[in-house]
């Protein structure tokens, strides 16, 4: 398969009281859809699929301001410091090496590697393969794949086991990395369904719902499983990261960008474009706290685009984010530019440009 091609992804959130939530890229749940689907509450969508579940109310990571905004795209805590920034640059903190357990299977490495190395690549930190996730999530994986043939019933919503179907552990996402052991806080849990880390992990960053907690700065704790025709990331808070850091993805001089997105496959389906589906490749702004008065999209040096929008108030499934794509699909071997202006955490100005080319 191609790493690019979406397939059915589902997102999982908690949300409040550890209430899951899936999406799938199929708003319908049905299998054998392809996309991401992100639905803040409990929804189901077999297939080959990718699921996110963010958590309503994680903790605020270090409000510490880097000592070099410019050079490492973290906003001076200072109530007079604008930012002008390129996105794309790397924390001292990671110094864009992020290690890696041994003993992995070749999904789980695959895994690891493409979303650190793109997290690496953004400026995000790196995010922690922990032992415990791993367990909860390859265990769930086990849970999707014996019940397939037996009864649908079990796998109606795939983030929700059924107590009394083959190797139930716990209804929620939170219960399920709770019983593996993870001591942390849940926050997320992610599906597809290719049993392929790479491919998997591919189809999440090239969506909306799903991106937000697999390339979240905040986001620091994971765990990857897989079993026939199911992937599973289970996500906690983890290590803190600023909470002024800002980055973008794809990311400042990004090349090779996709050109499209079929919303059509991700459940929740996203905000539709007036024209439909396929729409323009998602962007992702994330900046915790922002309140964002400017949102600009347009090839470099020409016209304003129309695009859809989304802020954490229209949807809480982009938390920490703010997200744009254009109404109609990009062209091919072209450089865009997208521009972002606000306040960001503690109404510091926030001025965030950055270009990418299409492949």
């Amino acid at each position: 398969m191609n790493p690019r091609t979406l397939s059915t992804v589902l997102l999982g959130a908690a949300l409040g009281a550890g209430c899951g939530s899936s999406s799938s890229i199929d708003n319908s749940g049905s299998p054998g859809t392809t996309g991401p689907e992100n639905d803040a509450a409990s929804t189901t969508s077999p297939g080959d699929d990718a699921t996110t579940a963010p958590s309503s109310s994680p903790p605020d990571a270090s409000s510490t301001a880097h000592p070099d905004a410019a050079a490492t795209g973290v906003m001076d805590s200072g109530p007079t410091a604008p930012v002008d920034l390129d996105a794309g640059t790397v924390l001292d903190l990671d110094a864009g090496t992020c290690a890696s357990p041994s003993g992995l299977d070749t999904n789980s490495m695959e895994a690891l590697a493409l979303l650190n190395g793109t997290r690496a690549a953004m400026g995000s930190p790196c995010a922690t393969m922990v032992a415990t996730l791993d367990t909860s999530a390859a265990k769930h994986c086990a849970y999707y794949a014996a019940n397939q043939k037996d009864d649908a019933g079990c796998i109606a919503d795939p983030h929700v086991e059924v107590a009394g179907c083959t190797d139930y552990i716990g209804a929620q996402f939170s219960m399920r990395e709770k019983a593996a052991g993870y001591t942390g806080q849940p926050s997320f849990e992610v599906m597809a369904f290719s049993d392929n880390g790479t491919s998997s992990v591919q189809q999440w960053i090239d969506s909306v719902w799903h991106r937000t907690p697999v390339l979240s700065p905040w986001t620091r704790d994971f765990g990857y499983g897989s079993a026939t025709k199911c992937d599973t990331i289970d996500f906690g808070v983890g290590a803190s990261a600023p909470n002024n850091l800002v980055v973008a993805y794809p990311y400042d001089g990004e090349t090779g960008v996709p050109t499209l997105f079929h919303g059509n496959e991700e459940g929740p389906v996203p905000p539709v474009p007036p024209a439909g589906w396929p729409s323009g490749y998602p962007v992702h702004i994330y900046a915790k706290g922002a309140t964002i008065t400017t949102h600009e999209f347009s090839t470099d040096g020409g016209p304003l685009l129309d695009h859809q929008w989304i802020t954490p108030a229209i949807n809480s499934l982009a938390q920490n984010a703010v997200i744009l794509y254009g109404n109609v699909p990009l062209t091919a071997a072209t450089k865009y530019r997208v521009h972002v202006a606000g306040t960001g955490m503690g109404g510091v100005p926030l001025d965030v440009n950055i270009t990418f080319t299409t492949k």
